[in-house]
This record gives C-alpha cells, sequence and structure tokens, in this order.
C-alpha cells in the first residue's frame, strides 16, 4: 500500500477524472456496493443478483462522492506543500 502523501500526490498528478472513476467509483463504491449486497441477501434471504441491482448504483454513487473528495484532498495537501517549499 502506498504511503499517503504518494498517493495525494498520483491523485493530483493524475487528475479529476482519475480520482472519481477509478479510484472512487471502481475501487471504493464497486466492492463496497458487492460486499454490502452480498451482506443484505444473506441477512435477508433474499436474492443477490435482485438486491445487487438495487444496491450497485447508489454505491457507485457514493463512491464516486468519496472519489471526488480525495481528489478535493490531494490538491489542498499540493497547495501546502508548494507552499511549505517556498
Amino acid at each position: 500500500m502506498k504511503p499517503t502523501k504518494d498517493l495525494l500526490a498520483e491523485l493530483e498528478k493524475k487528475g479529476f477524472l482519475f480520482s472519481v472513476f477509478y479510484r472512487g467509483a471502481l475501487c471504493w463504491g464497486l466492492p463496497f456496493g458487492l460486499l454490502s449486497s452480498l451482506a443484505i441477501s444473506f441477512f435477508a434471504r433474499t436474492s443477490y443478483i435482485a438486491t445487487m441491482i438495487q444496491i450497485l448504483p447508489i454505491a457507485l454513487i457514493f463512491g464516486a462522492v468519496f472519489g471526488w473528495g480525495l481528489w478535493g484532498v490531494a490538491l489542498l495537501q499540493g497547495v501546502k506543500n508548494r507552499q511549505d517549499k517556498d
């Protein structure tokens, strides 16, 4: 796992879309949606596919919001690092 400063520098370098769609929706939202669908279908005794169809869009949206926030933090850290160098 990368240190936090390296991850934030990578996100700032690669840009907004990478952060929102890849880091947020795919790396965070998709696994969260699949695992929460599995847990809900197990405890509620419902179909996994039906639960996944209901939960996955919401999880991807929340993942994108998480990626957006992560990108914002990366930008703030980049500004802070540049100010410290000056």
